[in-house]
């Protein structure tokens, strides 16, 4: 269900309703190891529960429950990303058939040519035949590029969505207010593409004949348009719906819903409007509002978006949880009724977060500092270290019959 301007705003911080239950004892737990400015944590759904944790500078490091974080990198391609000011690598998104292809996907900025800040680069690379634990750097195939005039609003995040295509998120460019509605121009929009999965690639990516401009005016590849720079967003697990935190500029940050089983084309607003408050360039459509917004007060900057939680504490489930960049406040979105949504803070840590990401059974993790943090429950599930052996996948085969 989508909501479009009616010309009203309110800025709005509603309780939780009462069918929403959260637990008193939730927490934060870290996990234990350091990593460098992880930006987000991705799984395989390949059933080994590993946790690949992206590192900005390049590199991304595998947490094995009941192991720890092993020593060596599974992916390293520092020497190719360029961290320059709010670039670095961005995205990771394994392939639906990663078990039997080893197929997977990045998405990084490195040094700009032709005037160009950056460059935004999606690549796929296979795993190592002979070790699931480490990439294989020589497979490297380039899927995608795209200049990036400045060093900011480069979006980056990717994810395979339901359909089985991949998914790139890219922000205005950091300084053209126009990009964003000109189907012309790939900045400002979330794209859909069908990368190559072949061993050798005719072409890197096609496109799907069903994305909405084939055919007709604007960029094939564009699945809507809109955007000022979705750094964070992620498929809703259970329903396929997606949810995208869209960085805001003087006033609001916000976060779009886009249903499952959308045909695409829609217009999220930037910079026509700045959620759903009036933005810098005049200009009017039929645009889809937000369906969470908060106003830039007491710190917050800078929205960045989260997931719906789907995991195994019952009162939480449901909830999209988000953040602030520059704040670090915790944010939890509640759908009331169908479409309309209220939010609280649950908490505020200090600092900064840089992202959220999930693991095979649906737990949620939050990235800060140099930090990997679950969201924990011990009254309503058992998610702490001491089920490490595979327990939350439902894997008893190293389950001992030993008593403690």
């Amino acid at each position: 269900m989508h909501r479009f301007f009616n010309g009203l705003v309110i800025f709005v911080v509603a309780s939780l309703p009462v069918s929403a239950q959260i637990p008193a004892d939730l927490s934060l737990e870290a996990l234990p190891f350091t990593a460098a400015t992880p930006l987000g944590v991705r799984h395989a759904g390949d059933g080994s529960n590993r946790l690949f944790v992206m590192e900005r500078e390049g590199t991304v490091r595998i947490y094995q429950p009941g192991v720890g974080l092993l020593a060596s990198p599974f992916l390293d391609i520092e020497s190719e990303v360029d961290p320059f000011f709010e670039g670095g690598f961005l995205g990771l998104a394994f392939h639906p058939d990663f078990a039997n292809n080893g197929y997977f996907y990045v998405s990084y900025t490195r040094s700009g040519t032709g005037g160009d800040a950056l460059e935004t680069i999606v690549e796929r690379y296979e795993v190592s035949a002979g070790d699931p634990n480490d990439a294989d750097e020589s497979s490297a195939v380039e899927i995608f590029t795209l200049g990036q005039p400045a060093g900011n609003h480069n979006g980056g995040d990717i994810h395979f969505g339901p359909d089985g295509f991949l998914y790139l998120g890219l922000g205005d460019g950091g300084y053209d207010l126009g990009s964003s509605q000109n189907l012309d121009d790939l900045l400002g929009k979330m794209l859909r593409i069908d990368p190559c999965t072949t061993a050798t690639c005719a072409q890197p990516y096609t496109v799907p004949a069903s994305n909405p401009f084939v055919g007709v005016s604007g960029r094939d590849e564009i699945w809507s348009s809109g955007w000022r720079n979705p750094y964070r967003w992620s498929f809703d697990r259970l329903t396929g719906d997606m949810l995208v935190g869209d960085v805001g500029e003087d006033s609001s940050e916000e976060v779009s819903f886009e249903a499952a089983g959308s045909v695409g084309g829609l217009n999220y607003g930037w910079a026509c409007r700045e959620g759903s408050i009036a933005g810098p360039i005049g200009c009017s459509g039929n645009f889809v509002e937000p369906i969470l917004e908060y106003p830039h007060t007491q710190g917050n900057c800078s929205i960045t978006g989260g997931y719906r939680y789907r995991g195994c504490i019952p009162g939480l489930r449901g909830t999209y949880i988000y953040a602030d960049f520059c704040t670090a406040k915790i944010y939890f979105g509640t759908e009331d009724t169908p479409g309309n949504w209220s939010f609280v803070e649950w908490d505020d840590l200090g600092g900064s977060v840089f992202g959220f990401g999930e693991d095979e059974a649906g737990e949620l993790y939050l990235l800060q500092g140099d930090s990997v943090q679950r969201f924990e429950s011990p009254s309503t599930c058992l998610t702490n270290e001491i089920f490490a052996d595979g327990f939350e996948s439902g894997n008893t085969s190293a389950w001992s019959a030993s008593t403690p």
